[in-house]
């Protein structure tokens, strides 16, 4: 459905023609200086998808379909990559605080909502992003262009450009208006007809499945040598559809079946990738910070009895009682530092999802002044239950062991206001789409009492969530 303004009511009138006036009053209303990074925000019609609007060029989406809570960039007015390296997300916290000096934000309906950039990193500072990721930047704030917000039952529209004096506001108006109209437009598309797709075939895996037996069975013999108390090893799996996967079916049919996660999706020169995570990294508002501990998985079925009887035996199950605090102690040591207080829940709860379970505690804290979501992520990242524990001595086994680079796969992506408030996704439950191709990826926590057929299982239960989309859209 498509932003309806008053101006609707006219059938001859232009429903943008509102915007278009505002944003020319707010630009003649304001003294800028060359180069002035500005973003204009203005109060805009509720916006509801019904499908996923099919945008030209590179785009961004973060959003919670429950808490029909979203934002959706489209257009880049300025990106900053970080180099690849252990300090890259201080380097985009430093300069995020930067461009804040320069970062005009005019909100003349007074909607609240604040001036916001886009982030995304890899797993490992290390990586350097070649091969299927290619396209994709190791680490990167971006400021789009054009942000559809909607949060609280409050929609805004938000527009960003680098400001040259010498040239007519005219200009800059003409474009922003030129990107909302695409965006209308995709957002009155009406969702096209889905056909039979049939079944995703598998056409490669790292490893395979007798290499991951074997790199479980490593990665146990570590552990009780006592180097290391867990180990997060991940696979990959290329699929092939019958026909070129739509991403704006996938996102639609992800919110559909997953509506309590996090989707998280970004196209960038004709790659796209999605996920749909049930995992926080962290989130900050006012300084204070929330963040998941989320270890130890299991099934659900769909008899009642027997999926309490699953998650009991998931709740008393040394293995994944261990696995589960080793996570919560790792966000407690890497939060320490920068937090005043910190309160992770006493036991850990169950985080109920379509077709996984997981333990689940909530960590909250007080952020020290001048600390913001970057911040916190640099100390956070990678958490236990995508690296492991100690986190240098998993880190270090991993690119050892591991044969295959993740790109952002279990690393990060959300959005970060001007102000260092934000909210990150750990990137879980995801694909890298390229036409009929995809690659999927899914890891286990492995302890000293890990069984390597079992991790196998649970690593299968896990590519499923984007399986069955991918052959559902």
């Amino acid at each position: 459905m498509s932003p309806r303004s008053a101006a609707d009511t006219h059938p001859d009138s232009d429903p943008l023609k509102p915007f278009r006036s505002r944003l020319k009053q707010a630009l003649a209303a304001s003294p800028l200086a060359d180069g002035q990074l500005l973003t204009i925000t203005l109060a805009a019609p509720q916006t509801h998808f019904s499908y996923f609007p099919r945008l030209e060029g590179n785009w961004f989406f973060w959003g919670r379909p429950s808490q029909d809570c979203c934002l959706l960039g489209s257009g880049e007015a300025l990106r900053l990559t970080a180099a690849a390296g252990d300090g890259r997300l201080e380097w985009l916290a430093r300069r995020l605080r930067q461009i804040r000096q320069q970062w005009l934000h005019l909100d003349p309906d007074q909607t609240g909502h604040p001036a916001t950039a886009f982030t995304g990193f890899a797993f490992s500072g290390d990586d350097p992003m070649t091969g299927a990721w290619q396209a994709f930047p190791n680490a990167a704030l971006i400021l789009p262009e054009l942000l559809l917000r909607q949060e609280n039952g409050k929609c805004t529209l938000s527009f960003t450009a680098r400001v040259q004096v010498a040239q007519a506001q005219e200009i800059t108006v003409a474009r922003w208006m030129a990107r909302l109209q695409r965006l209308q437009k995709s957002l009155s598309a009406i969702a096209p007809s889905r056909k039979a797709r049939g079944k995703v075939q598998r056409t490669s895996a790292v490893p395979s499945e007798a290499g991951w037996l074997q790199l479980v069975d490593q990665a146990v013999y570590q552990i009780r040598q006592g180097s290391l108390d867990k180990v997060v090893p991940a696979r990959c799996i290329q699929v092939r559809a019958p026909r070129p996967v739509d991403p704006g079916r996938l996102m639609t049919r992800l919110a559909q079946l997953h509506p309590d996660s996090t989707l998280v999706s970004a196209r960038i020169d004709d790659n796209h990738f999605v996920a749909a995570t049930p995992e926080r990294l962290a989130a900050v508002s006012d300084h204070r910070i929330t963040c998941d501990a989320i270890g130890g998985t299991g099934q659900r079925l769909a008899d009642a009895q027997q999926d309490r009887q699953l998650a009991e035996a998931l709740r008393s199950a040394p293995k994944t009682r261990l696995e589960h605090a080793l996570v919560v102690d790792g966000i407690r040591e890497g939060l320490s530092v920068i937090c005043s207080r910190l309160e992770p829940a006493i036991e850990p709860g169950l985080m109920r999802l379509r077709n996984l379970q997981h333990l689940w505690t909530p960590v909250r804290g007080t952020l020290n002044s001048e600390t913001g979501l970057l911040d916190a992520a640099a100390r956070l990242h990678p958490t236990a239950a995508v690296n492991g524990h100690p986190a240098a001595a998993a880190s270090a086994w991993l690119s050892r062991h591991e044969a295959t680079a993740r790109g952002w796969y279990s690393g990060a992506a959300g959005w970060v206001a001007a102000g260092g408030d934000g909210e990150l996704a750990v990137l879980l439950r995801c694909a890298l789409v390229h036409g009929r191709d995809a690659l999927l990826y899914a890891g286990a926590g492995v302890t000293g009492d890990s069984s390597p057929a079992a991790e196998l299982a649970e690593t299968e239960l896990k590519l499923q969530t984007m399986l069955e989309a991918l052959e559902s859209a």
